[in-house]
């Protein structure tokens, strides 16, 4: 930390000190090189195998541990390793060690021009990218960095094919990939991150993704590599390699079981309401069945077809980014993929006034936590509507928190947020988490936090709820911190294609326009007991201490419609009355067989974006 700097650099040096260089003094360096000899080697050795052979012990923790010399022979081998002491030692080397121990070769990663671009700021606006090409394979969005002026780029691409994702088997073969690809990588990735480059590959719903960030001069020679990595993978990977990655994917399935209950929750309301969306015992037994030829084949099948969406973000110019954008398209050489393939988010459409329940044991029967998890599903929205739900939001967060947690005591984790399932559909979520309370419990008690909080908000003052307005508009429009989080926002709004680059300045603005009312009024409408647009599923995990409760309210066998009720799919039970209308849901894959989902959001003209460079 910067303290701890001041005791070793002078007072104008402590930020640069660790990172500059102000003088080259090479005599300095023959300084050091000259203390590493083996004479002056302190090697430590950590091992069970030790213990209760040592002979001294350390002062303030009491460790074990014994002081030996070694040995001259030993010594001298290290001291002149073109030295053999045996006659056996010199038969097994085939060169000369002095030979073999040299230098790697010259990192050609290392960036010399730190130069920084020129470009129109008339043509490119501060706040948002321009779309440079529109091609079937190729949709390249450019930005230069003339916010932070810094001699860096980040290159973020996707490469969109349902193939990544149509099956758990897909799924699977697409993370053994991403997984090997990146395994090949680590033959030049150390070299790039010593010169200041980083990449990053993972798979998703939609495709494979491809992140590169660092110093621009040289980002395209790394792109270059990862592009070829990609391709040799068919004929490259190993069964050596290919089993290590399966095993340890195995074993990463195997310890979601061992996970945090809040994150089952997490993982229990996705599998109720995305399209989509495989289980874990789905990919637990997809992975099992896989072979090395099915990633060979898989690969290629993978990188045939597909349209590549990308962000250049940085210090480069159109020519550069237009170089980098071929040299992953021409390398891979996509044919064009098919209209109707295009990967959709298909999400779950909850009816109105109508309470879900989804209920499940937790996976480790030794965790003692049980937790609730709570989505209010709005669907999608207008900027208008998006204001009110952050604003409702920042209004619940610290009242939530501070009744639910600190004086109710439910439990350690209260937590909200505002969710978006798919690449639009928005909802107001709950969690908590508890080793005291039962799941149904901590839902009781949330809903009646919820009535206490309207009335909280009926009796605030105009000064506080403006000063509730204002902290949220300074968010909104706070300036970004660095080039990685203005990257992030853009490639958040290129991905789900809405494309609204200033969403969050323009959320900010219709923030600023809202009144109380029009916050009650939203909060009646989709929140309160009985709205109108109320769509609540709440997912419910069991501790092994809790479970005798899972099973409560929920109707096994159809009852009669004599008793003033009448069963749905899935377990649904509805009062007559309407008093009470809930789903428990025992199968998510039946119950998303039978629901409606949310229409996909309409295809958005992105050609008032794009650059004309001839001009």
């Amino acid at each position: 930390g910067l303290a701890g700097r001041m005791q070793l650099y002078p007072l104008h040096h402590v930020l640069s000190g660790p990172y500059k260089i102000y003088k080259y003094e090479p005599q300095h360096i023959t300084d050091i090189l000259e203390h590493l000899v083996p004479t002056n080697l302190l090697l430590m050795v950590s091992s069970k195998t030790f213990e209760g052979t040592t002979d001294l012990s350390e002062k303030w923790y009491g460790t074990a541990y014994s002081k030996t010399k070694i040995d001259d022979d030993v010594l001298q081998t290290w001291s002149n390793p073109s030295k053999s002491s045996t006659e056996e030692e010199n038969e097994k080397n085939d060169n000369d060690w002095s030979e073999r121990l040299r230098l790697p070769e010259r990192n050609d990663m290392i960036a010399t021009d730190f130069a920084l671009r020129q470009h129109d700021e008339m043509k490119f606006p501060k706040d948002e990218p321009r779309l440079l090409k529109d091609t079937p394979t190729l949709r390249l969005w450019y930005k230069p960095d003339n916010v932070f002026e810094m001699p860096k780029v980040n290159v973020m691409a996707l490469l969109w094919t349902s193939t990544a994702y149509d099956s758990p088997e897909s799924c699977v073969l697409s993370y053994l990939w991403v997984q090997i690809v990146q395994e090949h990588c680590n033959e030049f990735t150390y070299l790039a991150s010593m010169a200041g480059l980083h990449c990053d590959l993972s798979n998703g719903r939609t495709g494979i993704e491809v992140h590169l960030s660092g110093y621009n001069h040289k980002v395209n020679v790394l792109m270059e590599r990862i592009v070829h990595t990609m391709k040799d993978v068919p004929t490259k990977v190993k069964a050596d390699v290919f089993e290590r990655i399966k095993d340890k994917i195995g074993k990463e399935y195997q310890n979601f079981g061992f996970a945090h209950p809040y994150q089952h929750a997490f993982y229990g309301g996705d599998l109720c309401l995305e399209g989509t969306k495989w289980s874990m015992e789905d990919k637990m037994g997809a992975l099992e069945k896989i072979t090395l030829e099915d990633v060979q084949y898989f690969a290629k099948r993978l990188l045939s077809r597909f349209q590549v969406e990308m962000l250049i973000h940085g210090n480069v110019s159109t020519e550069e980014a237009s170089e980098i954008a071929a040299t992953l398209t021409n390398g891979l050489q996509p044919a064009e993929p098919f209209p109707s393939s295009h990967p959709n988010l298909r999400v779950v459409q909850l009816k109105s006034c109508q309470d879900y329940v989804y209920r499940f044991p937790e996976f480790n029967e030794g965790n003692t936590n049980s937790c609730m998890e709570v989505v209010y599903q709005m669907g999608p929205m207008e900027l208008s509507e998006n204001a009110l739900l952050s604003l409702l939001h920042h209004l619940l967060k610290e009242p939530a928190f501070n009744e639910l947690r600190t004086e109710e005591q439910l439990g350690y984790i209260v937590h909200t947020a505002v969710k978006t399932s798919g690449d639009n559909i928005k909802g107001l979520l709950f969690l908590i988490q508890s080793d005291g309370f039962d799941p149904i419990h901590l839902d009781e008690r949330l809903e009646a936090f919820l009535g206490r909080f309207r009335s909280t908000l009926v009796s605030m003052t105009p000064e506080q709820f403006q000063s509730n307005v204002d902290a949220v508009v300074k968010n909104l429009t706070e300036k970004n911190k660095n080039m990685g989080e203005e990257s992030s926002k853009y490639w958040q709004v290129v991905t789900n294609q809405s494309y609204i680059f200033r969403k969050f300045t323009l959320i900010g603005e219709e923030v600023s326009k809202i009144t109380k009312e029009m916050v009650l009024r939203f909060f009646d409408k989709y929140v309160a007991k009985g709205a109108p647009r109320r769509q609540k599923l709440s997912v419910q995990v069991f501790a092994s201490q809790h479970i005798e409760r899972i099973g409560e309210g929920v109707i096994s066998k159809p009852t009669s419609e004599a008793d003033g009720k009448e069963t749905g799919n899935d377990g649904e039970k509805k009062n007559g009355d309407g008093s009470d209308n809930v789903v428990f849901i025992t199968n998510p894959v039946e119950f998303k067989r039978q629901m409606s989902l949310f229409p996909l959001a309409k295809f958005v003209d992105v050609n008032e974006l794009a650059i004309d460079l001839a001009n």
